[in-house]
């Protein structure tokens, strides 16, 4: 399982950045109802919109009911090619994720 967190929008993608810090981006008809900030897990599936097709010059292509989209490999996590794979909004880590950073923020303005 890979782990993303919502970093912006621009146009129809999403920034994500990975837990090591790096960017990448993801066409917004994967995480439909996502907002900035949000924790996102993708990970393979037994049944899933979305299907894992191929690996070609560390791009991985996923097929979707609106066409094929290209991903870093960054975000395959242990997919194979030929397996469905998810994008699922974790709410409960993304609300842990904002009262930590609120807690933060309050301990720097006391």
């Amino acid at each position: 399982m890979v782990k993303v967190i919502v970093d912006r929008f621009e146009g129809a993608m999403a920034v994500v950045e990975l837990m090591e810090g790096e960017l990448q981006k993801i066409p917004k008809i994967f995480i439909p109802g996502a907002v900035e900030g949000d924790c996102i897990e993708i990970e393979s599936a037994p049944v899933s919109r979305f299907y894992f097709a191929s690996i070609d010059n560390n791009m991985m292509t996923v097929l979707t009911p609106k066409g094929k989209y290209a991903l870093s490999t960054a975000l395959m996590g242990d997919a194979k090619p030929g397996q469905p794979i998810t994008f699922t909004i974790n709410k409960s880590e993304t609300d842990k994720r904002k009262s930590k950073i609120k807690g933060l923020m309050n301990s720097l303005f006391e």
